[in-house]
């Protein structure tokens, strides 16, 4: 188990962004001709409707992904550099990223359950403890988990 570097400034040095991803994809009939059509739009409003080839429309789609990924990136660099940070200064908690494999000599079932886990010293800090490998997302999502059901025990 090792320490997880935290940022302790009281602001972060994430910069304003805004990442949209927007793809309606739409079978239509053309009133011209009576034919179905396939038409796509980039835009909430679907102000750039226009027919396109599957090949055009696969392609639409590509790009969605790569700002979906973007829009990814974005949100685990925040949960990262402001969330987790802000989260265990309010619980006074330091974060340790635990191996998992190393629970297969105690227990193989252990290690493939492990979600996390949080040791209190008597002092009042905690020390959660988050499987190696999770997203920033998914750690704070246990580390909330953790923190929710410690305050309900």
């Amino acid at each position: 188990m090792h320490s997880i570097a935290q940022t302790t400034t009281a602001s972060s040095t994430l910069l304003d962004q805004s990442i949209t991803a927007s793809l309606t994809v739409e079978t239509m009939t053309d009133l011209d001709t009576g034919q179905p059509t396939l038409v796509t739009s980039t835009e909430g409003n679907q102000g750039d409707l226009q027919v396109v080839t599957v090949t055009q429309a696969l392609a639409k789609v590509t790009a969605l992904r790569e700002q979906a990924d973007r829009q990814e990136a974005l949100i685990n660099e925040y949960a990262e550099t402001v969330l987790i940070p802000d989260f265990l200064k309010a619980f006074n908690a330091e974060l340790e990223e635990l191996d998992v494999t190393t629970l297969d000599g105690i227990s193989p079932k252990v290690a493939a359950a492990f979600q996390g886990l949080i040791a209190t010293a008597p002092d009042g800090t905690s020390t959660i403890a988050v499987p190696a490998g999770q997203t920033p997302a998914e750690r704070l999502a246990t580390i909330r988990t953790l923190v929710q059901q410690k305050a309900q025990a």
